[in-house]
């Protein structure tokens, strides 16, 4: 599958046909009343399925939706329906009194969530069967094309591609259509604090100040800076200009590394799977480990506490 490409090559085209019924079938069904015809040719393979039946998708590198934009759609939705068909996949459980058939969203979540706002009951869809790691990609190739993400879940996102699938910065340049330095330069933002990632996703300051905020390796100066760079309005240069002052009154002698403390945060890396960091010597100091989402803290308590 050639994910780089996008979506198009997954989505067929639509085709006028026009049919209704109440029961999940081949597109050609009307969604609501007063809404324009859209439907789509048996032969696509396109479906309309109850909307409480989708789940949200679990790999949604997307955090924030514009309300705005969500209500604006949703009144869309409400005239004409839902134009682009949801992306799922199905999911079959065995329960007492039989089969229980569930679908999980691939691409799409905004149009979902306005579909929930405009009240529909029923939503087109096309269903494929991807494994875990092509429908994260999907996702995210997805949110990309459309430039939905914010810096940050851009990079957690990548950051995800490569510690749950195992892929180095270029198989996901290669995936999402960037280049290799655009991901190592979105992947380094999730090095700053998290107040100053939160900045950055909100939109106070943007990715050219993350970039000199990483210059400096003080994570409590790089907080400071970042409020500065809020609350006087900086742009990048000025901020730039602040650092570089900050740095010729540092004095030139190099600090001391300590081979056998650096041996011991390779180790703690390795063994959890995230980035950790040292302050102090080995006689008393601190132990940071970063974490990137509620998923990723549950699975580094299971492995600090030795749950399964």
């Amino acid at each position: 599958m050639a994910l780089g490409r996008g979506l198009e090559s997954l989505i067929p085209q639509k085709n006028k046909s026009s049919e209704n019924t109440a029961e999940p079938q081949p597109a050609g069904v009307l969604l609501s009343q007063g809404q324009t015809d859209f439907s789509v040719g048996r032969r696509d393979s396109v479906f309309y399925i109850e909307l409480e039946k989708i789940k949200p998708n679990p790999y949604q590198p997307r955090r924030e939706f514009d309300e705005g934009e969500l209500a604006s759609l949703a009144e869309s939705m409400k005239q004409y329906g839902m134009i682009q068909p949801l992306l799922v996949s199905k999911i079959e459980t065995v329960v007492p009194s039989g089969t229980k058939v569930e679908y999980q969203l691939i691409a799409g979540e905004r149009r979902l969530k306005a579909a929930g706002l405009a009240g529909l009951r029923q939503v087109p869809v096309i269903i494929k069967n991807p494994d875990e790691a092509t429908k994260l990609e999907l996702a995210l190739i997805e949110n990309v094309q459309r430039q939905n993400l914010n810096p940050v879940e851009e990079a957690l996102a990548y950051e995800r591609l490569m510690r749950e699938f195992k892929m180095t910065q270029i198989q996901v340049a290669v995936k999402v259509g960037k280049s290799r330095e655009v991901v190592a330069n979105r992947v380094r933002i999730l090095d700053l604090p998290y107040e100053v990632q939160k900045s950055i996703s909100e939109g106070k300051i943007t990715e050219g100040h993350a970039k000199v905020l990483l210059i400096i390796k003080n994570p409590e100066r790089q907080r400071f800076l970042a409020e500065e760079a809020v609350k006087k309005d900086m742009s990048v240069r000025e901020l730039e200009e602040l650092v570089k002052q900050e740095e010729s009154y540092k004095s030139k002698t190099p600090r001391v590394v300590d081979p056998e403390l650096e041996n011991y945060k390779k180790t703690i890396q390795d063994t959890l799977g995230t980035p950790v960091a040292f302050s102090g010597s080995r006689e008393k100091g601190k132990l940071a480990i970063s974490f990137y989402s509620q998923e990723d803290l549950d699975r580094l308590i299971k492995k600090l506490t030795g749950q399964p």
